[in-house]
């Protein structure tokens, strides 16, 4: 039996042309058999058994990175610890380049 593509030469256009890049031919192909490999290759997920397994959208437990009004923030840095090592500073901002 013939392997069935998963993908078409289309959809690595229209995902070239979401990411704004401009592709040959010959990267069309290069990436359309290296995304038909990733998409083989996850679907030995289905082989797992996840039978009381819970589904999660993350792994950290994390629940809220939030601060109530007025709580201080003691992971983040100040401004001054932020803009320690900058090169390019000015008026308590980093200064980089015009980048339009």
């Amino acid at each position: 039996m013939a392997k069935k593509n998963i993908l078409t030469k289309e959809n690595i256009i229209h995902l070239a042309k979401l990411s704004n890049l401009q592709l040959t031919d010959e990267e069309i192909n290069k990436y359309l058999d290296q995304l038909e490999q990733t998409v083989e290759f996850i679907k030995n997920l289905d082989e797992l058994d996840t039978t009381g397994v819970t589904p999660t959208s993350q792994t950290t437990n994390q629940s809220n990175a939030t601060y109530e009004d007025g709580e201080i923030n003691e992971q983040g840095l100040s401004s001054q610890e932020a803009l320690k090592n900058a090169k390019n500073k000015k008026n308590n901002y980093f200064n980089v380049k015009r980048i339009m």
